[in-house]
C-alpha cells in the first residue's frame, strides 16, 4: 500500500499561496503526514553579465533571503499554528530543479502545488514552473488551480 508520510508544498508567497497551503494542510492532516514548505530564490547570477557589481548582487541576495524568511514566518504563523509538523526550507537555485531536489532530499511522497503563482507576466513564469515539476518530478504531483477553486 502506498503511504504518504511527507508532502512538499512549493510556495512563492503570492496571494494564491494561502489557498495551496490550506489544501496541502488538509491533505496532510487526513493522511497523518508532515509538510515541507519549499521556497526557492532564483539564482541572481544571471544578472552578472549586466553592469551590476558583485557587491550589489550580494546585497540583493541577502535582501531576498531576509524577505523570504519574513514571508515564511508569516505563512507559518497564519496557516500552521495548529499544525506543528511543518519544515520550512528556503534555498537558492533554478526553481524547478531545486523544488524537485529538496522534495527528494526530504523524502517527499507527494508534491502539492498551484498551477499558477503570481499574476501577470509572473503567472506565465510560475505556470511553467508547475509544468516543469509535473514533467520532471519522480514524485507524484497534485496541482491546484487557485483561480478556479471555490472557497468554502
Amino acid at each position: 500500500m502506498i503511504e504518504i508520510k511527507t508532502i512538499a508544498i512549493p510556495v512563492d508567497f503570492s496571494e494564491a499561496t494561502s489557498i495551496i497551503v490550506e489544501w496541502g494542510k488538509v491533505l496532510a492532516k487526513k493522511l497523518g503526514a508532515q509538510i515541507i514548505l519549499i521556497h526557492v530564490i532564483e539564482e541572481i547570477s544571471t544578472f552578472e553579465d549586466m553592469s551590476i557589481n558583485a557587491k550589489t548582487l550580494q546585497e540583493l541576495e541577502k535582501t531576498l533571503f531576509e524577505g523570504a524568511r519574513e514571508y515564511m514566518q508569516s505563512l507559518l504563523n497564519k496557516h500552521f499554528s495548529d499544525f506543528p509538523n511543518v519544515k520550512p526550507i528556503i534555498v537558492k537555485g533554478k526553481i524547478v530543479e531545486k523544488i524537485i531536489e529538496v522534495a527528494k532530499e526530504n523524502k517527499a511522497d507527494l508534491i502539492v502545488m498551484g498551477t499558477h503563482g503570481k499574476k501577470g507576466l509572473d503567472k506565465i513564469i510560475f505556470g511553467s514552473v508547475a509544468e516543469g515539476i509535473v514533467k520532471y518530478s519522480p514524485i507524484p504531483v497534485v496541482t491546484i488551480n487557485p483561480y478556479r477553486i471555490k472557497e468554502k
